[in-house]
Order: C-alpha cells, then structure tokens, then sequence
C-alpha cells in the first residue's frame, strides 16, 4: 500500500510503492546492472536504479540506460569492484566496466546544498548528500524515481508518479528558478515531453516561451548536444513542432523559421516524420545527418531562389550562419553541406548535367543517399528515382561477396606425364 507521511521541508518524507503495487519487474532490468545493486546492496549500502530507467521500465519501454545512485562514496565503490574506474574532477562518478564495453555508471547521492535557490549556480559539485537530496536537485519529476533493489518498491519524493501517470512533463520545484539555473532544462523539458508523448506543465510553457532567449546563457556545445539528442531518438517530427510552437526555434534557427513563416513547415514536417521511421527500424542516425534532414527544406528553398552552379558555395552560404550560432564542428559541416550539395545531382539522375557514376564514386555518396531517400520518399515519383540509384549502385555492401571469404581458384596447370614405376 503506499504511504506517505506529513512533508516536512527540510526531511520530506517520500511515496513508496511496494512491489506488488508497480508494474517494474527485475527481469527488465540490465543484468549487469543488477548485479551491481545486489553487490552495493549486500555491503550495507543503500542502492537505487535512478532516472530515466525507472521512468521507462514503468512506462514499459526499454530504456537506454540503467544509472544507479547509492549512499556509498567512490572510494568506497571502488574497493567493492575491480572493474571500477572513478571519472570527474568536480563530483565523482564510478563507471563500472563490464565484457563488450558496457558501462554502469554509479553516482554518490549529492546534497541539495549545492544548489543556489535564489540566483541558480552551483556552488560545489562535491557534496555528498541523502536520497530525498538527490531526487529535489533533479530536475524534472518523472525523472527522480528510485527503484529500491532491497524491498523492491519504487521512492518518490517528489509526486513523479502522478505526472507520469497524467502524461506530464513538471520541473521539481519553481521552473523559473530551475530554468535560471540551468537554461537547457527548456531543451531537455521539450526532449522529455517528445520522448515520452507527454505535455510541458502550463507554467513551464509559460516561461519558455517569455525566457526563450536565454537558452544562450547556457553552453552552447550542450544546446548542439541537446538538439541532436532530441533529434536522434525517433521523435524529431514532434520535437521540432513544439520547438516551433514555444519559440525557441525563432531563437535556435530564425533563418528556418522565417522560411517555415513563408513556404508553411509541411515539408520539415514530412522529412522528420521519415527520418523518425528510420530511426524505429532500427537505424541510428548520424548528428550530420540529423542536421542535414534539418537544413535541407531551407537549402532546397535557397538553391531553387539562386542561378549559380556552385553547389558547395550555396550550401556554405546557407548554413554556415547556423553552424556558427550552434557551434557545428566544422568537420560536421564539411559533411553536411557536401551531402545538401549532392542533393542536386542525386534528383537529377536522368539529367545531362551530371554523370551518376561520378556521384557513386564521391565518399558522401552514403550519406547523401541515406538523406536522398528520404527526401524523394516525401516527393511523387521519387520512389522511382529511388529505384534508379539503387540499380545504378548494385548490390548494397551487405550483398557483395566478402573479399577476404572469397576464395581464389588455383588455376591448373597440365597434368604431369605419367611416370612407369622403375624396375
């Protein structure tokens, strides 16, 4: 049954879900992974699975990480696994390494004291704190569940369980102050809310859109970070719509909303929604690829608008704005505007101006193709042009006959003359 006491403000007390009242199940949970709660647990350490995992074990998804948090600290974790190396310079984190390069990361629960509650920064990574700390300085609800290894029940300090039971996306505590302590947690409430089918809390809206400028108080290599990752996981279509509808993509991209304000965003719309069903087929996409899906419609919009040849030179011209707010690595961008370049020639296969065998011999040709189909999959007679290409390149690289598995055939010389036995 769950139980919860008074709330005090400085020792809340939390829910706590008995094993029979939860859906969780330890069969789902990564062996390893329980093997590391086990072994924490059986030295007198206090062990939770943390975050994310809990959150999609009990939604029934299959997370991608398995991150536990415990009472022990590293040095105490590191004499109870061999295999542990300790990372981080601020705050300590156990990585637990395990056959075929799998990691478990374990964390020591830290203090809420490290966060400021009036202006935001942290003042120590350091500080060791207890399970009700840890859980208030997360920063969204549906992400501060625990799962107990020793009871097998769920905690939650902070009602997780009830916005994720109401589908809703609610930053733990005042979202103004969280926002200004960490102007990302914008991008990682939008992430959530695509990831899980979930909405944003009206007060988290509500700031988005009126703070959306000062997502550039944060570090930019983690807005990039944060744009790929919600990109990148199957859920690019509806990421972008609520990007859009909040604002921050007039903040982020204001070259594509302005196109998406002139030409309607049906096609970015179209492009993601395909690039999404990649990605439940079971293929990851690239970060260039997600950004080449993201500045194709307004490459497309620039080239048709233009009357040179140089190809590269548009594509330099149209991007690089973006890369340069975003900070894109410029190898990336190497990448992304030879495969917007590529574009051109790849719907012009039955053209004169470009030879298709020149295109399949190009190093891009791959990445290029990958975006070309789903490209040409949204245009009528593009699944022709498809069809084209693939006859032109042959057999993909997982038909051809493996070279080092192909035998050479000895070849045979004549038969030696028969020889009559001596004596």
């Amino acid at each position: 049954m769950r139980s919860r006491s008074e709330n005090s403000t400085l020792h809340p007390e939390p829910i706590i879900v008995p094993r029979s009242e939860h859906s969780l199940s330890r069969s789902s949970i990564d062996p390893d992974a329980l093997k590391v709660l086990y072994r924490l647990n059986r030295h007198g350490h206090i062990a939770y699975l943390v975050g994310g995992g809990v959150r999609d074990l009990l939604l029934g998804k299959k997370p991608k990480d398995f991150d536990i948090s415990t009472s022990a600290h590293p040095h105490e974790i590191k004499k109870i696994f061999g295999n542990c190396r300790l990372i981080g310079r601020r705050f300590r984190l156990a990585h637990i390494h395990f056959r075929g390069g799998k990691i478990i990361e374990v964390s020591t629960f830290r203090a809420i004291s490290e966060i400021n509650q009036e202006d935001g920064p942290v003042s120590s990574d350091n500080t060791f704190g207890t399970p009700w700390e840890d859980a208030f300085r997360r920063d969204f609800t549906v992400n501060a569940l625990f799962y107990n290894i020793s009871d097998f029940s769920v905690i939650d300090y902070v009602n997780g369980l009830k916005d994720l039971e109401n589908r809703l996306i609610r930053c733990i505590g005042d979202p103004e102050v969280r926002f200004r302590e960490d102007p990302i947690r914008m991008l990682r409430g939008i992430r959530f809310a695509a990831l899980l089918d979930c909405d944003l809390d009206s007060e988290s809206e509500r700031l988005i859109r009126e703070s959306k400028d000062d997502i550039w108080e944060g570090a930019t290599s983690r807005i990039l970070e944060e744009i790929i990752r919600m990109m990148g996981r199957g859920t690019a279509a509806s990421a972008f719509d609520r990007l859009q509808e909040l604002g921050l993509l007039s903040t982020l991209f204001p070259e594509i909303d302005q196109h998406i304000r002139i030409e309607g965003g049906d096609f970015y719309h179209d492009v993601f929604s395909k690039l999404d069903k990649r990605f439940h087929s079971g293929e990851t996409p690239d970060p260039w690829l997600i950004f080449a899906c993201l500045f194709y419609p307004y490459f497309d919009f620039i080239y048709r608008g233009s009357s040179g040849d140089d190809l590269l030179k548009l594509a330099r011209d149209a991007i690089s704005p973006i890369c340069r707010r975003i900070q894109v690595p410029k190898r990336m961008q190497d990448i992304i505007r030879q495969i917007l370049a590529a574009q051109v020639r790849l719907f012009d296969v039955r053209g004169s101006r470009f030879k298709p065998r020149t295109v399949l011999r190009k190093a891009y040709f791959r990445d290029a193709f990958t975006l070309f189909e789903i490209v040409a999959s949204t245009t009528s007679g593009g699944r022709e042009l498809i069809s084209e290409w693939q006859k032109l390149e042959g057999p993909s690289p997982s038909q051809k006959p493996d070279p080092k598995r192909t035998r050479r055939r000895r070849k045979r010389g004549p038969k030696p003359p028969a020889t009559t036995p001596a004596g």
